[in-house]
């Protein structure tokens, strides 16, 4: 099976169609995108480290989590994407779920705050940091949504909505971020980044 094109139209078709899965070759293309998208969320995650560690501590005491890191949070989530995927049982989607929520609420409220960064330079650098990991973070949100027996929107951790953020983003990077990450052209990345938002928005997220 070849993942990345399939997981691109088979991303398409869900958010389009409103398709479910469960069982089969689909819902284990599904997981396994969740999967694909972990590496991505960790790299996000360690350079999100990486600027926080070259600003003034004002300005690191901003973004940096109470007692742990991006990347200890991002390595949760690749961890439990892939013990779904070896076995797609309930509990482990919900354990997924709510590791992948718990990163989002993160890097939401991280967004908001890069915001309050006086210097400018700094602010962007680390915007950008943190816009490529909630580009990532609602890809395997929308992702979940499609699983039966997701309860992505009933079980959000999340206190800082997507449609807060959004403004603070660039769209072109997501965009560029998306297509890169499925090889694909740039008005399918588009698409999907514009569905994925909206479904999670219309989640509650």
């Amino acid at each position: 099976m070849k993942t990345n094109h399939l997981g691109a139209w088979a991303l398409i078709s869900t958010l389009l169609f409103g398709v479910t899965v469960t069982t089969g070759c689909n819902a284990t293309s599904v997981a396994q995108n969740i999967v694909n998208w972990t590496p991505v969320i960790v790299s996000t995650a360690n350079t999100i480290d990486g600027v926080v560690a070259t600003l003034d501590p004002p300005n690191a005491a901003l973004i940096l989590l109470a007692g742990t890191t991006f990347s200890a949070a991002a390595y949760l989530v690749d961890n439990q994407a892939k013990t779904y995927l070896a076995n797609p049982s309930l509990t482990n989607l919900q354990q997924l779920q709510a590791q992948a929520l718990a990163f989002q609420s993160n890097v939401n409220q991280a967004l908001l705050q890069a915001a309050k960064i006086t210097n400018p330079a700094s602010q962007q650098k680390v915007k950008d940091a943190i816009s490529a990991a909630v580009t990532a973070i609602t890809a395997v949100l929308a992702l979940l949504q499609t699983i039966k027996g997701n309860t992505v929107g009933t079980i959000s951790v999340s206190s800082t909505k997507i449609s807060q953020v959004l403004p603070l983003m660039d769209e072109r990077k997501s965009i560029a971020l998306v297509a890169q990450h499925y090889g694909e052209l740039q008005f399918m990345a588009a698409y999907q980044v514009h569905q994925s938002e909206r479904s999670l928005q219309a989640a509650g997220l």
